[in-house]
Parts: C-alpha cells; structure tokens; sequence
C-alpha cells in the first residue's frame, strides 16, 4: 500500500506539533514547579503581605490556563487531523490502518479528559491551599 503524499503531510504536521506541544508543556511544569516554590514561601512566612499572596495567585492561575490551553491543544489537533483524514478518505485517497484508528478513537472523544482535569484541579488546590491557609 502507497499513502497519498497528504496523508503523508498531516502524520508529518502532527508530529511537528506535537514536538511543540511537548515543548510547551515542559515550559507550563517549569511554570508550576515556580509557583509551588512561591507558595510554599509564602506558606513558611506568615508575615508575607496581602499584595505578594494576591500575585501568586494570578501568577498560579494564569500558569493552569496556559496548561489547560496546550493540553486542549493536544487534544483538539487529533480531532483536527481525524476529520482531514476522513475528508481525505471520503475523496477516494487510501489512509491505512493508522488513520482509521485515529479516526476511530476522536469520534466521540473531548478535547481534554477529566484525568487531565483533576491532574490541573489539584495542582491548584494545592497552590491555592499554601498561599491562603495558616501554618
């Protein structure tokens, strides 16, 4: 079997992408990683100022959003690159066993799963918990 040079072209672009979103993410735990490093100072300094507690937590919120952005990236470029392979299919061009599978499994499958969610929830409890409880 000989894939069409599309086909081809989005296994290529896929992986590009998600070499960026490997990337990205790294970026987004080095990012977490810092606020658990701001909040656990807080937590150890009572006498840490209103101000610097409020920073932190517009600081460890942001960093959740831009997480949940590149995993719903992740997430929404498998469905992107599903419906291009079903376009292609549906124009006569052989995809193999790979695609249909790919195809298959973001039929009916979200952006983000609830695993990634309660992975993001409790990263930020977590956060949240040591800037604003007392010791």
């Amino acid at each position: 079997m000989e894939l069409n040079q599309n086909v081809m072209d989005m296994w290529n672009l896929m992986g590009l992408f998600m070499v960026s979103n490997a990337i990205y993410f790294a970026a987004c735990a080095f990012l977490i990683w810092v606020g658990f490093r701001f909040t656990n100072n807080i937590y150890n300094n009572p006498d840490t100022k209103l101000i610097g507690k409020i920073l932190t937590t517009v600081f460890c919120l942001s960093v959740a959003m831009f997480t949940f952005g590149n995993m719903t990236a992740g997430g929404q470029l498998f469905k992107d690159v599903a419906e291009v392979f079903n376009a292609l299919q549906a124009s006569g061009v052989e995809i193999g066993p790979a695609a249909d599978r790919l195809i298959a499994a973001t039929a009916n499958a979200p952006s983000i799963n609830l695993i990634q969610c309660l992975f993001l929830g409790s990263i930020v409890l977590m956060q949240l918990a040591q800037t604003w409880m007392k010791k």
